[in-house]
Order: C-alpha cells, then structure tokens, then sequence
C-alpha cells in the first residue's frame, strides 16, 4: 500500500493508504479502497508492539542492520583501496603521452592521440568510481545513525511509539514494514516486515 493525502477546504488534511497495484496499473487493477491512515498503522504499530514483547525481533532487526552495514562498508573500502594506484597509473600515462604528442606527426602521432584519450578515459572513470565511493561512504554514516534509531525504537516501541510525531512514526514504519495487504471479502489485515537480515528489498512475513 502507498501513502497519500488530501487536504480539504477547510484546511484539514487527511492521510490514507492506497493500494499500490491500483497506483501502477490502475483501478481495474485493484478496486480497494483507500484506508485511513490512523486506523492502518495504529493496527500495524500494535502487530510491532506484540512483536517486539520479548526485545528477540529489536535484537535480530539490530544485529541484521549492523551485519549488512559491515558488509557493505567492507566492499566499498575493497574498492577504494585499488582506486589510488588506478588514478596515479592513468595519471602519469596520460602526463607521458601528453609529452610524447610533441615528438611524433602522422600516423605515430595518431596512435599516441588514441593512447592518450584511452589514459584519460580511464582516469576520468577511476576518478569518478573514486568520488561515487565517497557518496557511498556518506550514505553509510546515514545508514548507521539510521539502524541506531530504529534498534532504540524497537527495544521500547510501545513506548517510544506513542511519544513519536506522526511524520517519525511514519517514518519508522517504512523502515520496518515491507507490506501490508488487506483482504476486503475477509477483513484480514496481512503486515509484512523487511528481512533485515537479507540484501536491500527482501522481505519476510510478520
């Protein structure tokens, strides 16, 4: 389900949840209607609440956040540590046959011509993988500060959950749930949260 709003004449807002096949594919997709948005997650917050008793799901959310974090900082710093030697070898290749442009004419000039502009591609990507590293690295801190307020969320939600504004508890619920589906002939409400312990975009059932 997506998230939306509307705000009436009177200037009150209100949030719902929409069926996300409906955004996608249209409403012969899918012929639910929109759910309140209060009602939704005060019932997701109590499937949470009933799941995080027992401090085991804060526990494996907290540990899984922390191992993927790891991991993904590992390969980023694999990467990096490569990165310098690639950048200085373009680099004085590029400076050589930039010299060397001086000494030949024709066909020997030509093929360093081609030299140099291969040098250079490879510069100009090492330079740039370099810099995406750095954003990649950036991200992490962000991830890090990220997977710190979810796990101290988690080992008091019930608590923590009533003090939070709505924007943090909606926030707080998309990181933690990767689906909810509702069946109208039944009126059973199905929650699916994220697999933290797997890559990014798994899912797992609640």
């Amino acid at each position: 389900m997506c998230p939306g709003s509307t705000t009436k004449k009177n200037g009150k807002t209100y949030r719902f949840y929409r069926c996300s096949k409906r955004d996608k594919h249209g409403k012969e997709a899918c012929r639910a209607r929109p759910l309140p948005a209060g009602a939704l997650e005060d019932f997701v917050a109590q499937r949470i609440t009933a799941a995080t008793a027992d401090g085991s799901l804060a526990a494996h959310v907290d540990a899984s956040l922390k191992a993927r974090i790891a991991g993904k900082r590992e390969a980023i710093e694999k990467i990096r540590a490569d990165l310098p030697g690639r950048v200085a070898s373009a680099s004085v290749a590029a400076s050589k046959y930039t010299e060397d442009l001086g000494k030949f004419e024709g066909r020997a000039r030509e093929l360093v011509e081609a030299k140099l502009r291969a040098e250079t591609d490879r510069l100009v990507a090492a330079e740039r993988q370099l810099a995406e590293t750095e954003r990649d690295r950036l991200d992490l801190e962000v991830a890090d500060r990220e997977a710190e307020w979810i796990g101290a969320a988690l080992r008091d939600f019930a608590r923590v959950w009533k003090l939070m504004t709505p924007e943090n508890q909606g926030r707080l619920l998309r990181a933690l749930v990767a689906a909810v589906r509702v069946k109208e002939e039944t009126g059973v409400v199905e929650v699916e949260l994220v697999n933290f312990a797997a890559d990014a975009g798994s899912k797992e059932a609640a």
